[in-house]
């Protein structure tokens, strides 16, 4: 029941925050904040959402799929420490950011390997909460793979653990997303972050690869 309630917390977190920044594009805030007035996509509306909702059947059925059917192997219920719990969310986001990454840049753009699948979410020069969910099946089974094995390489989590990852997870990459950049406390860091990824929607060759944070980026010095 426990693990339930965390993924329909995160799947609801994720759906608030969507709605959130629709209800926000007509406001005249908003309308201000827009990086572009137009996402400029490449293909169909009709096309897009049903591509979403095939992605978003995908993915729960994988998440779900996972969750459960591991279990065993991802997650414990024991007692542990506060700094505990901190220290296992920090690792699966570390590993998680730079296992993405490298996913991201080389064979879904400067390898071309699967460059055509992910040239699905690209179908958006300037994207909207909804190109978030805008993906080929093939690069959200990848991504969420990612996820879990960077869970599986800490030797699994506590609970507790996964709940504070899983709702970063949704929420961040629908705010990548989000097409707008508001100079104004709290939300000009997440401004500057949906403004790089804009930036990265414009070409296949254009840097910021890295997901939740831009560490990666700034290592491999690929931040544009």
């Amino acid at each position: 029941m426990t693990l339930f309630i965390i993924l329909l917390i995160g799947f609801l977190a994720s759906g608030l925050t969507i709605g959130g920044l629709q209800l926000l594009y007509r406001t005249e805030l908003g309308k201000r904040a827009m990086i572009s007035d137009d996402p400029h996509r490449s293909v169909e509306d009709a096309r897009v959402y049903r591509d979403v909702v095939l992605n978003a059947s995908v993915s729960s059925a994988l998440i779900f799929g996972a969750c459960y059917g591991l279990y065993d192997f991802l997650f414990y219920e024991r007692a542990v420490p506060a700094w505990m719990i901190v220290l296992e969310i920090a690792a699966v986001i570390f590993i998680y950011d730079f296992a993405y990454y490298f996913l991201h840049r080389y064979p879904m753009h400067e390898w071309k390997i699967l460059r055509g699948v992910h040239s699905v979410h690209h179908a958006a020069r300037n994207p909207r909460t909804v190109d978030s969910l805008l993906l080929h099946p093939v690069e959200t089974i990848a991504g969420l793979t990612t996820l879990f094995g960077s869970i599986a390489a800490v030797g699994g989590i506590h609970l507790y653990s996964f709940a504070v990852i899983f709702v970063f997870y949704t929420v961040f990459n629908v705010l990548n997303h989000a097409g707008v950049n508001i100079q104004r406390f709290p939300f000009k860091t997440l401004g500057i972050l949906a403004v790089k990824h804009d930036r990265h929607h414009h070409s296949m060759l254009s840097g910021n690869y890295a997901s939740i944070t831009p560490l990666p980026d700034i290592v491999f010095r690929t931040v544009a």
